[in-house]
């Protein structure tokens, strides 16, 4: 039997409070898990000790929070990537707010680069899967209630994709492109 998309799936479950099995959409808010996505801050442009620690800490709670999405499941992921908030707002403010290359700051901590570093990769890979419908064969949504996601959720505009461009275009070419023209 062919797998059906994501966005036409069925899910039952046990009801907490009646104790009833109950069918829901798999794409469903009652599917999100509750997990606040804090917003990202750019490094320092010093390296004064207690900054960098300030931005460490933070930014290891963005990091953590993106490695834990990257691995969810399908149904999970797009769960949470459409109905959370915070991840939207988390993943805008890194866009808007990460270093460019030709920003002028002190050489900072190493500390500060790996994290950098870490953040930058997770991000990537969190737009690349979300510009992804077809994980697998049995890992999928249908391109038409695909397209209604993205356009619906706002989760790819204009202003983001020349962000993308702009962060992940040199040494990410092949991919950015699978991106956007996806």
């Amino acid at each position: 039997m062919p797998a059906l998309p994501l966005d036409q799936l069925q899910i039952t479950r046990k009801d907490l409070k009646t104790g009833k099995l109950r069918t829901s959409p798999a794409l469903h808010p009652e599917q999100k898990a509750d997990r606040y996505f804090v917003l990202y801050k750019p490094p320092p442009k010093d390296n004064i000790p207690a900054l960098v620690e300030e931005y460490l800490e933070r930014a290891t709670f963005v990091a953590t929070d993106l490695d834990w999405l990257l691995a969810l499941p399908h149904d999970k992921f797009w769960c949470q990537v459409i109905f959370d908030e915070t991840l939207q707002k988390c993943l805008d403010s890194y866009l808007r707010y990460v270093p460019r290359k030709f920003d002028e700051w002190v050489a900072p901590a190493p500390d500060v680069v790996d994290m950098q570093r870490r953040l930058h990769r997770s991000v990537f890979l969190t737009f690349l899967r979300m510009s992804t419908h077809k994980e697998s064969k049995d890992h999928f949504i249908s391109p038409s209630a695909f397209g209604e996601i993205l356009y619906n959720n706002f989760l790819f505009d204009i202003p983001k994709i020349l962000d993308l461009c702009v962060l992940f275009g040199k040494g990410n070419s092949p991919l950015l492109q699978k991106m956007i023209g996806g």
